[in-house]
């Protein structure tokens, strides 16, 4: 189905934010975004998310802007947008980072993000800046916590 949008954003999430407080966004964005038919990625790891929204344009814009008003992150950027796409992404998928980090949980719902296993989750016919914005969100420095 093309006439699709797609939208991607990074942010920082408080530093009191849980691996268990996203698990519990995860649960209601699955559930608000299938209702919406929006679908996508979200990464998170440990500090910082990226998160593809990508569905019908006024979905994604309303989901978007409740998500920049959302106290638990901050310095939320709209990195790329597009309109009139191809839906990419048929399911929500989530990764995380398990660099020595015992918060992390484990299930379906998530997935370790490595670049070689978020490569996997990417699907093939995504195009190449989508796919260099998701995997440079994984070289990119963080600050020691």
């Amino acid at each position: 189905m093309a006439g699709l949008a797609r939208l991607i954003y990074v942010s920082t999430a408080r530093k009191d934010l849980s691996f268990l407080h996203v698990e519990a966004i995860l649960d209601v964005a699955r559930s608000r975004n299938e209702r919406a038919d929006v679908t996508g990625m979200l990464l998170f790891d440990g500090t910082s998310f990226m998160q593809l929204l990508e569905g019908p344009e006024s979905a994604v814009e309303r989901i978007f802007s409740s998500i920049a008003r959302d106290n638990r992150h901050t310095g939320v950027v709209r990195i790329h947008s597009e309109t009139d796409v191809e839906r990419e992404f048929a399911d929500w998928s989530m990764g995380y980072s398990l660099i020595e980090d015992p918060r992390a949980p484990s299930g379906d719902k998530w997935f370790p993000l490595t670049n070689e296993i978020l490569r996997k989750h990417l699907p093939e016919t995504l195009s190449p800046l989508v796919r260099n914005l998701f995997t440079s969100f994984l070289s990119v420095p963080r600050a020691a916590e």
